[in-house]
C-alpha cells in the first residue's frame, strides 16, 4: 500500500507560511511545496544568511513555482535556536514586520552524538530541538490567532521523529518536586552514555510539548510528526564511522525529500490537533506518554518551558 497523496486542488492561496531549518533538506522542500500550491507568503527562518538566499534561488528557480506563484514572497530571516538573543532578536524582528501567519513549522534541528554546548551552555540537541522550537512556537502564536481572522484555521507544526519512541527517560526521577525538567536535560553531567540519546529525547520532549499546548491552545492546530527515512544534512554531524552506513541505508530505502515533505504536508492540513504523524496518517506515540508518570513529566515540561520562556520575554504570549 503506497503512502496517502495531497489533494490535487489543496490551495495555500493567500496564507503565509513561516518555516525554521528551511535552508535544505526537509525544510527547503515543505517551502517547494507550499509555493507550488500557491502561497502568498513563505518566510524561512535560518542561521546563515547566504545559505538562506541561496535557498530562495533554488525556489525562484523551480518551474511550477515560476508557472502558478511567480508572485509570491520569499523572505530570509536570520534565527540561531542554540541561542537564547537570536532566538529573541529573531522573533522580535519578525513581529515587528508580520502580523499574520496561517501555518508555522519548526524543522530547525540537530543530531550531535557527542556533549555539543550551545551558546548558552546547554546541551544542544536538548536547546536546539525542543527549547529552541517551543520558545518561536510561543513568540508566534498571536500571529497564528490572527491568521484565523481570514476563516482559515491554522496549523502549528513540530518535526518530530520516530527515534522519539526509542528515548529513555527516568520519569520516576524526574516527577520529584526538587527537579526542573529544563535544567536536568540541559546539562552535560546528565548527558547519556548511549550517544543516540540526546537527540531521541529531544524529540520526545518536542513530542510531548505539541500534545501539551493542543490542551490549552485549542483554536490552534498543533501536531508532530516524522519525515520517515530520508537523507539530510541532519546527519552531517554524525561520527564518520557510522555517517557511512547511514548515509547508504539512506540511499538503499530512503524517500525522496520532496516525497516525505510532501506526505506529511497532512499533518499540517488535518484538523486532528495533538496528534503525532507518520507516513501521511496518525500514528501512536511514545508509550512512556501514556504513564501516569509519563503525563506528570509532560505536564511539568510545559509548565516550566513557559516559565523559562516568560523569564527570557516578559512579553510573551503565554496559553491560559
Amino acid at each position: 500500500m503506497g503512502l496517502p497523496t495531497l489533494p490535487k486542488d489543496l490551495s495555500f492561496e493567500n496564507q503565509s507560511i513561516l518555516i525554521t531549518g528551511s535552508n535544505t533538506g526537509i525544510g527547503l522542500e515543505f517551502a517547494r511545496v507550499f509555493l507550488r500550491r500557491k502561497a502568498k507568503a513563505v518566510y524561512l527562518v535560518v542561521r546563515s544568511l547566504e545559505r538562506g538566499n541561496n535557498a530562495v534561488s533554488k525556489l525562484q528557480q523551480d518551474a511550477v513555482i515560476s508557472k502558478e506563484n511567480p508572485t509570491a514572497e520569499i523572505k530570509v530571516y536570520q534565527c540561531d535556536q542554540s541561542s537564547f538573543e537570536s532566538t529573541l532578536s529573531f522573533a522580535k524582528k519578525f513581529k515587528e514586520e508580520v502580523k499574520s501567519l496561517n501555518t508555522v513549522v519548526l524543522n530547525a534541528g540537530v543530531n550531535n552524538m557527542v556533549f555539543v554546548p550551545s551558546v548558552d551552555g546547554w546541551e544542544s540537541n536538548f536547546q536546539i530541538n525542543y527549547f529552541g522550537a517551543a520558545f518561536i512556537a510561543l513568540e508566534l502564536l498571536p500571529l497564528l490567532k490572527e491568521g484565523q481572522k481570514s476563516g482559515v484555521k491554522s496549523h502549528l507544526f513540530f518535526t518530530s521523529s520516530l527515534m522519539h519512541t526509542k528515548a529513555s527517560i527516568s520519569t520516576t526521577s524526574l516527577v520529584a518536586e526538587d527537579v526542573n525538567v529544563l535544567e536536568y536535560f540541559a546539562a552535560k553531567e546528565n548527558r547519556p552514555w548511549d550517544p543516540s540519546q540526546p537527540y531521541s529525547i529531544s524529540k520526545l520532549l518536542l513530542t510531548m510539548f505539541a500534545e501539551e499546548l493542543a490542551k490549552h491552545e485549542t483554536d490552534i492546530i498543533s501536531t508532530s510528526g516524522c519525515p520517515g527515512i530520508v537523507l539530510t544534512e541532519l546527519d552531517r554531524n554524525l561520527p564518520i564511522w557510522l555517517k557511512g552506513p547511514v548515509i547508504l541505508m539512506k540511499s538503499l530505502i530512503g524517500r525522496e525529500v520532496f516525497t516525505s515533505a510532501e506526505t506529511l504536508m497532512h499533518a499540517m492540513i488535518t484538523d486532528k490537533t495533538g496528534t503525532y504523524w507518520s507516513d501521511g496518517v496518525v500514528k501512536p506515540h511514545a508509550s512512556v506518554m501514556n504513564t501516569e508518570n509519563g503525563k506528570t513529566v509532560q505536564k511539568k515540561l510545559y509548565e516550566q518551558t513557559l516559565q523559562k520562556c516568560k523569564e527570557l520575554d516578559p512579553n510573551i504570549y503565554l496559553p491560559a
